[in-house]
Order: structure tokens, then sequence, then C-alpha cells
């Protein structure tokens, strides 16, 4: 176990020249930054472990949540502490990536999934920060949409709604979207949901939400009110 800390300008710095080193030399030695002036602990004191393994993202945000919730520390305080996510993202470093089977090479993704940024751009592409934001404002339940894949990876259920702040604080779409495409008895989305150009998919949810917003206040539809002003193609969805 180990106390959580938090990352400073100086540390984010040398984790920066870390990932960069280890797209040219997968070797690359992985610095201390658990230490001043690289990292300071959180207040109150909280400690994680550091040799844990998740099995999907959702097992990662439920874990860091009840970290805090058992401090009483509110999110409120720590959703915009970017160097709490980037410190987290460090010390999850290795499960946090994953490794080419062809070749055996570690696969370093872009900068922004491992170093918290305050852009929303780039805020909800964060391995820590993203899962754990989803999952405080939308509960164990509807999050699973979001959160059933490995933590290193992103699906287009991210992608597509996490990356439109108007399409994931809005709890009723949410729920819209998880009893639209969620399997229950695979826990998993239902097969096709993230298809490309065919009827009643996620994009095409999200293309149908932006021209009800130039006719409707979505923010007041409830979800019941939601699904029925969606189109016919939707209908295999619903059922």
């Amino acid at each position: 176990m180990i106390a959580v800390r938090i990352m400073m300008p100086e540390g984010e710095s040398k984790f920066r020249e870390y990932i960069t080193a280890l797209r040219e030399n997968a070797s690359a030695a992985c610095p201390d930054l658990n230490i001043e002036p690289y990292s300071s602990e959180f207040s109150p004191h909280i400690e994680v472990d550091s040799d844990i393994s998740f099995n999907s993202k959702l097992e990662l945000a439920e874990y860091i949540n009840e970290k805090f919730r058992k401090t009483d520390v509110k999110r409120e305080k720590i959703i915009g502490e970017n160097g709490l996510w980037t410190w987290l993202a460090y010390l999850w470093f290795d499960p946090l990536t994953c490794f080419d089977s062809s070749t055996g090479n570690r696969i370093i993704r872009e900068e922004a999934k491992y170093i918290c940024s305050s852009d929303y751009r780039d805020y909800y592409r964060h391995l820590v920060a993203g899962p754990y934001r989803i999952y405080s404002l939308h509960g164990s339940d509807f999050s699973k949409i979001f959160l059933y894949s490995p933590i290193h990876e992103h699906n287009d259920f991210i992608e597509q709604i996490a990356s439109r702040q108007f399409l994931i604080s809005h709890p009723n779409l949410i729920e819209v979207l998880f009893r639209l495409y969620w399997d229950e008895s695979k826990e998993k989305p239902k097969s096709g949901a993230q298809s490309r150009g065919k009827p009643g998919t996620l994009r095409r949810f999200v293309k149908v939400i932006q021209q009800f917003e130039l006719t409707y206040d979505v923010y007041s539809l409830s979800a019941e009110e939601i699904i029925r002003l969606l189109p016919e193609e939707f209908n295999k969805w619903k059922e």
C-alpha cells in the first residue's frame, strides 16, 4: 500500500519525459516520482494498492470512489485535482498500458491518457480521471455501458458520449443509452450497438439528440419522453 500523492509540475515533467523515452526504448527506467519535489502527499491520508489489478474501468472507478468515500472526501474536492489523477496514472502505469502481441512491445498511447489536462477535450481521455468522473456522475449501474472495457482501452461510448459535455452530464440521456444498448444478460453492450453507419446505433443516437436540441428542451425531458421521441429506426433497440 502507498499513500495517495499529488503530482507536482516537476513530477509531471519527469513523467512526460519517461513516456516519451518509452516510445523509443521499451526498457527505459521508470523514475521515482513518489518523493519531493515531484509529488506531495494528498490530505487527508489515504492509501491505495500499487499492485492491484482491475478487470474493467468500472472496477477501477469503484475502487477509487470507495477509497475517497471512506475518508469523506467529496467529489468536488478531487474532480479538478489534475495532479492527483496524473499521479494515479503514474502509479498504475503498467496496467494502464498494454503490449502488442506480435512484437511484445509496450503500446504507449497519447499523452492525455496518462497526464490529466484541464482542457475538457482531453480530460475525458484520461484513463483514471475519465472513468471516475463518469462513475461519480451516474453510479454503478448506468456507468457500466461506458466502463465495461479493460482499463487501458477506450470504447466508442466514451468517445462519442463522454467527449460531449452536454450528453455525459444529462442523467436522463444516459439512462436512455443504457436502456437502448446495454445487454443485461451478457453484461456488455448489445451486439452492433457501436457499429458505424447502421440505423439506430450509437452514432445515430448522438446525431438524433443533436437534432432534438433544435426543437426541444432536451434537458427537461424524462428518459421515457426521449425514448418515445426517437424515430422508428430505434425500435429494434427498444425491445
